[in-house]
């Protein structure tokens, strides 16, 4: 996968989880019961804490250093799912929607700044898998998973 067509992934995901958003009042976005008891402000929040994750972790192996954890199983990830929701869940409503839209263009410009070569290539951090592959299941599986918890939840409001 190319720049392109991983920019295209993202914006993509994006889109289509903006799309399940779209037109929801304050009221119901901090509203529990979406995904389980947590919010739609809750997700937004759980969504942008994996994007800094990434790249925090790119930013680190560009410095030359060891990144954090990139290798993830169930319970790990529903340990760090529930650290972050403790962490984030009373953050405001405007200051995890500027998150969420923010951290997004800081993704965007950092695969701007990859050439198809580093994103192709495989990285030894990431156990042989191309860099273009963490972005995809990092980002772009995550939030497509989550764009359709959303819309079908949403189809149940009607």
């Amino acid at each position: 996968m190319n720049r392109d067509e991983l920019t295209d992934a993202l914006e993509a995901a994006r889109a289509k989880l903006d799309a399940a958003l779209d037109g929801l009042s304050a009221e119901e976005l901090t509203a529990p019961g979406p995904v389980g008891d947590w919010s739609v402000k809750d997700l937004l929040a759980h969504v942008t804490a994996w994007d800094v994750d990434l790249l925090t972790n790119l930013g680190k192996v560009k410095r030359g250093l060891k990144p954090g954890r990139t290798q993830w199983n169930k319970a790990l990830i529903q340990a760090q799912n529930e650290a972050w929701h403790k962490e984030l869940r009373d953050r405001p409503l405007e200051r995890v929607l500027a998150d969420y839209d923010g951290v997004n263009a800081q993704v965007l410009k950092a695969v701007q700044g990859l050439s198809d070569q580093e994103l192709e290539a495989p990285a030894d951090w990431l156990g042989g898998k191309p860099l273009y592959q963490y972005f995809v299941d990092h980002i772009v599986t995550h939030e497509n998973e989550h764009g359709v918890e959303l819309a079908e939840w949403r189809h149940k409001q009607m």
